[in-house]
């Protein structure tokens, strides 16, 4: 997967860094494969002529549960893929289940790391969350009501203390992935869905492609109770019956 970051652009390259609406700098760091403005919030990527703009979305917190910690907002591609699968494949499965719609792939952007890439990937792609959306970063998220932490250790802390080795992004993650990257991890998120029910991944059939890939920004919270999904509790009501 290729990357395009700051330390590889001449100066000249460097002004189109600003965002086209507003003219202030995009965040991103040298590891971006997608650059924000958080005034606008517009993403921006890596086009044959410089930066092209788009519009991700912000996904709602729709968990009933209480939150403990500070809300934060993970980068994830949404998928639309063309499937042709065997008719008792994991796919076709998830497929029967949420018919008359057609299923997406879900491929973590925030993280380069491959069981995080796994682990969440394949969680969102099995349960198929409805998403409550807001086109654009939205600036007015509000933090739900915190009565405790969890510590390193699994245990309880007072509210404020938090976790040493919790994420240092703010509310909203980084973008690491691209739209080609998601295309090429729609396969390892697929294949991964189908090695929880079939053993011998060599005799898995299949074809497919990618027909469009949206940016979501999902709302969790760092847990590292939730070693299952990679130390974090994603703030959907399909994930509730994991926490209660």
């Amino acid at each position: 997967m290729g990357r395009w970051n700051t330390t590889s652009l001449s100066p000249d390259d460097l002004v189109p860094l600003l965002c086209h609406n507003c003219g202030l700098a995009l965040v991103g760091g040298d590891d971006a494969a997608v650059f924000i403005c958080r005034q606008c919030g517009l993403a921006y990527a890596a086009g044959e002529d410089g930066l092209d703009s788009f519009s991700p979305w912000t996904v709602a917190v729709t968990s009933e549960l209480a939150v403990g910690g500070d809300v934060r907002y993970l980068a994830m591609w949404r998928v639309t893929p063309v499937v042709r699968a065997a008719a008792d494949s994991a796919w076709e499965r998830i497929r029967r289940v949420v018919a008359p719609a057609e299923p997406d792939l879900y491929v973590p952007a925030f993280t380069l790391i491959r069981p995080v890439v796994q682990r969440l990937g394949v969680r969102l792609t099995e349960a198929q969350p409805t998403l409550e959306l807001t086109r654009g970063l939205d600036r007015e998220v509000t933090q739900r009501p915190s009565l405790v932490r969890v510590n390193r250790d699994g245990n309880m802390d007072a509210e404020g203390s938090g976790p040493a080795d919790e994420p240092s992004f703010g509310t909203f993650s980084p973008v690491v992935t691209g739209r080609e990257d998601a295309r090429v991890l729609a396969h390892f998120v697929f294949l991964a869905v189908e090695s929880y029910e079939i053993h011998d991944l060599r005799s898995v059939e299949y074809d497919l492609e990618t027909t469009s890939e949206e940016l979501v920004f999902i709302p969790a919270v760092w847990d590292p109770r939730h070693i299952h999904e990679s130390n974090w509790r994603l703030l959907l009501r399909e994930f509730d019956g994991l926490v209660a």
